[in-house]
C-alpha cells in the first residue's frame, strides 16, 4: 500500500508521516513531563531528563507500517471531518452516508473539471 500511494497518487512523504511526527512529540513531552515529576523535589541541582520506553522505541526510527500506519489515520480523520463538515453544512442530522456519497461526487465532479471534461 505505501509504494502504491506514494508513488502512484504522488502523495508526499510529509502526509504520510505528519501523525506519526505529531504522537512522537506528544510523547517526547510525556517523557519530559515524566521526568520532572520524578525529580521535581530536588532542590539545587539538574533535572535529568530521561525519555521513557515508548520514546526510546519512536527514537529508532518508524517502520513502513508505522508510516502506512499514520498515513492511513490521518487520512481516515481528514476525511471523516469532511463529511462530518458537509453533514453540517447540508443540515442532513446523523445521515454521514449521503454526506460521504456528496463528498465523493464533489470529488469527482473536481477531477473531472480540473481536467477539462466538463461544460461549465
Amino acid at each position: 500500500y505505501f509504494e502504491w500511494l506514494k508513488n502512484i497518487n504522488h502523495v508526499s512523504y510529509g502526509r504520510l508521516t505528519f501523525k506519526y511526527e505529531r504522537e512522537s512529540n506528544a510523547h517526547l513531552l510525556e517523557s519530559v513531563q515524566n521526568s520532572l515529576e520524578k525529580r521535581f523535589g530536588r532542590v539545587g541541582g539538574p533535572i535529568p531528563v530521561t525519555p521513557s520506553e515508548e520514546f526510546d522505541r519512536r527514537m529508532s526510527g518508524a517502520s513502513e507500517k508505522d508510516i502506512v500506519h499514520s498515513g492511513l489515520d490521518y487520512s481516515m480523520e481528514r476525511t471523516a471531518k469532511g463529511i462530518m463538515a458537509t453533514t453540517i453544512k447540508m443540515n442532513l442530522g446523523l445521515d454521514l452516508r449521503t454526506a460521504a456519497y456528496v463528498n465523493s461526487i464533489s470529488k469527482i465532479f473536481t477531477t473531472y473539471r480540473d481536467a477539462g471534461l466538463t461544460f461549465n
